[in-house]
């Protein structure tokens, strides 16, 4: 009976088997190709994206009237052009930057190099230089401070200011002020060769041995105006 049974369903296994071998060959060449196209779609896709893209130019009118229509749009376009900002780290001279960057180094020590001023435990050395109101002002308070010093009057600050007359030249002297006044996030005009100039001539009267006091440095530069 076994054998009988066994016999009978051989037939079918047999169909089954066939079928099963016969579907899954087909089953990878349909997947296969499934993938194969959506490779090839993706690699249309990503040449699309990288190709560049023209920007797009509006057409020149036609020069009308002996060209004076091209004329008035060139001119339209420089009036509508931004002009470059008077002033600023971006209009001074980058040779003058490094000037007053190295000329720095002789306030870096009580200053700091970053211009918050050097700590010494919980107290500083001198201000910090960022967004100093006697910095960023007239360019005479920074001029007057530069080549007199201040006072020191208490222990506000370890550290004191002194003349700077002696190892500044005006050139030195008007790089250092324009770097400090564009640095650490300053903004600023540059200070001339020319007001440093006049700044220790007309400064030159000014008896401070020790220094001017800190509450007269306003008053003293609008005397002098």
């Amino acid at each position: 009976m076994s054998a009988e049974t066994s016999d009978s369903k051989n037939p079918i296994l047999s169909v089954i088997g066939n079928v099963f071998l016969f579907l899954v060959p087909l089953s990878l060449v349909v997947m296969l190709g499934i993938v194969g196209v959506a490779f090839i779609g993706g690699m249309k896709d990503k040449k699309v994206e990288d190709a560049p893209v023209a920007a797009a130019v509006p057409a020149a009118p036609a020069p009308t009237d002996g060209g004076k229509v091209a004329a008035a749009s060139a001119v339209g376009a420089e009036v509508t052009s931004a002009p470059a900002p008077a002033g600023g780290a971006a209009a001074i001279d980058p040779e003058v930057i490094a000037l007053g960057k190295a000329s720095y180094a002789m306030c870096a020590a009580c200053h700091g190099p970053d211009g918050s001023g050097i700590k010494v435990g919980p107290a500083l050395m001198a201000p910090s230089l960022i967004g100093s109101k006697i910095l960023l002002g007239d360019p005479d308070l920074s001029l007057l401070v530069t080549l007199k010093g201040i006072a020191k009057e208490n222990m506000d600050y370890m550290g004191m200011m002194a003349s700077l007359a002696a190892g500044l030249d005006d050139q030195k002297m008007a790089a250092v002020l324009t770097y400090t006044r564009n640095e650490w996030g300053n903004s600023a005009p540059p200070v001339t060769v020319e007001q440093a100039a006049a700044a220790r001539a007309k400064f030159a009267e000014v008896n401070a041995p020790a220094g001017v006091k800190r509450g007269e440095i306003e008053a003293i530069v609008n005397a002098h105006k």
